[in-house]
């Protein structure tokens, strides 16, 4: 099966990565970007032998619409090895939610804090 990229979050922030072949989905609200979301799983989900859509290994998800998804919803997309679900920084740089969120996944991964005191 071949897997493709996506991005998720507001257009003027996700345009230019469509002309490097990411396929972008445009979402300004946090429960916009959980729908799109949750219609990607559903797609990777899909029956193998019915082609439902792409299926993407990795998805970005710009900070500004991926930090206030719950925990919940954010449990709920991230089981299984795929797709990945990677926050990215917006335009307006980087707030630490990213490296924050990778901390943890490792964090609970390894059972310590690999990445010492910042």
């Amino acid at each position: 099966m071949k897997y493709s990229i996506a991005i998720v979050g507001p257009k003027e922030e996700i345009l230019g990565f469509a002309a490097i072949g990411v396929h972008t989905f445009s979402a300004d609200t946090t429960e916009k970007a959980c729908d799109v979301l949750f219609q990607l799983k559903k797609d990777m989900l899909a029956d193998g032998s019915q082609e439902s859509g792409k299926k993407f290994a990795i998805i970005f998800v710009i900070e500004s619409v991926f930090r206030d998804i719950p925990q919940e919803d954010y449990d709920k997309l991230s089981t299984g090895a795929l797709p990945a679900i990677i926050s990215l920084p917006g335009n307006r740089g980087s707030t630490g939610f990213g490296n924050e969120k990778i901390r943890r996944i490792v964090e609970k991964a390894v059972g310590s804090d690999i990445f010492g005191n910042e």
